[in-house]
């Protein structure tokens, strides 16, 4: 299979699941130029990253879909709950927050002017960033998503990257920075990055 992508963009939730998972992935980052041909286009019909392309399977396009259709090979739950675990659920909103809310602020943080006017927006996400630290700090659990580590920690990771406040709000935060540090500091991510 291949994963198509960005440096530095959300391909790195996708490319860390990889690695931790070991499994066999092509990473194959694109310019402006291929992302615009017919050839890519034919993958990921919009043009947009990341997008993975199995081997026996149509492509899986955005960072959450492709991390959960990579989650469905963990066959041993190493990075996520069992279906039929009561935690699933919990883990499941937690990737779709992350996904869904963290990540729409990061990008509203980032390019405003793709929202409204420009220092309103910023000012907005920026808001919201702290609210969504806050959130996910208050949460009395050792991870993100329960007491132990899971694939929304390393999306987490993912997104604390993009946040070029996160030196603040990390050290507001002990137990984000905890998990920050943690996820930096695994030999998978080590190479990812």
């Amino acid at each position: 299979m291949r994963l198509y992508g960005m440096r530095g963009a959300g391909q790195i939730i996708c490319a860390l699941i990889i690695e931790e998972l070991g499994l066999e992935c092509e990473a194959v980052f694109v310019d402006t130029a291929f992302r615009d041909s017919a050839e890519f286009r034919a993958i990921s019909p919009y043009g947009r990253v990341p997008v993975l392309a199995p081997d026996e399977a149509p492509p899986v396009f955005e960072s959450l879909a492709i991390t959960l259709y990579l989650l469905e090979q963990d066959h041993e739950n190493r990075l996520s709950p069992a279906t039929d675990d009561p935690a699933h659920g919990r883990f499941l909103s937690w990737m779709a927050y992350l996904a869904t809310t963290f990540y729409d602020a990061c990008l509203r943080w980032h390019y405003p002017e793709r929202y409204g006017e420009a220092a309103s927006v910023h000012a907005a996400a920026e808001a919201e960033l702290d609210v969504i630290y806050d959130h996910i700090a208050r949460e009395p659990h050792e991870w993100v998503a329960g007491d132990r580590l899971t694939a929304a920690d390393y999306y987490l990771y993912m997104l604390i990257g993009w946040d070029e406040n996160r030196a603040a709000r990390l050290t507001k935060h002990p137990k984000i920075n905890r998990i920050h540090a943690a996820i930096d500091a695994l030999p998978s991510t080590r190479k990812v990055m």
